[in-house]
């Protein structure tokens, strides 16, 4: 089994929603990503994925998850994949900063 996540459909944190964007939106060769973006230095930008069932199935059985990155030939730059279910708000809004920002742009 080899199969690409999908992102989630719904909101990247609830309580968030205002300060979201959407990426690739009006670019065909890309999926259109939902994510929260940070207003901080470090530019964070969060997304969230989900898991068909036999997926959750395949990684509860030991699956590995793949992380496939386009940098288009420019360094890596750091990310990090986490699990997690239905996350406070207030980790986000104070980790990005979101307190005193609208929306920032893309």
């Amino acid at each position: 089994m080899f199969e690409y996540l999908q992102p989630k459909d719904g909101p990247v944190v609830d309580g968030l929603e205002p300060y979201e964007i959407v990426m690739a939106e009006k670019q065909p060769e890309y999926n259109p990503l939902r994510i929260l973006p940070g207003a901080t230095p470090h530019g964070e930008r969060l997304s969230r994925w989900t898991f068909t069932p036999e997926q959750r199935l395949a990684i509860a059985n030991g699956a590995d998850i793949f992380l496939e990155l386009l940098t288009f030939n420019l360094p890596m730059q750091p990310i990090r994949i986490a699990v997690g279910d239905n996350p406070s708000d207030e980790v986000f809004r104070q980790g990005y900063n979101l307190v005193y920002f609208e929306k920032v742009p893309v």
